[in-house]
């Protein structure tokens, strides 16, 4: 399993070569993402008809410490990830 800061230099470096990755988190039977843009970054839970809960940050550090939907707090909740996906990541080549 990778490590937060493992990850947010994965993130980093997506954004530098021109993609927006989306790292797909499964956590707690449910699927989350974090989205990295050139100038913040968001949070959010995947595939709900009551809404997603999307949040958005202005850096990686914010989103990690930072509460989240269904009270996901990803500096306390991040050993738990039972699986991370992430389509930029296989293209370029960064997994």
């Amino acid at each position: 399993m990778y490590s937060f800061e493992e990850i947010k230099k994965l993130l980093q470096i997506s954004i530098c070569k021109g993609y927006e990755a989306e790292l797909r988190i499964y956590l707690y039977k449910k699927e989350y993402m974090i989205i990295i843009y050139d100038d913040h970054c968001s949070f959010q839970r995947c595939g709900y008809k009551d809404g997603s809960g999307e949040q958005n940050y202005s850096n990686l550090d914010q989103l990690y410490t930072a509460r989240q939907v269904d009270n996901i707090i990803l500096q306390k909740d991040w050993k738990n990830i039972d699986n991370l996906e992430c389509i930029d990541f296989d293209m370029l080549d960064l997994w």
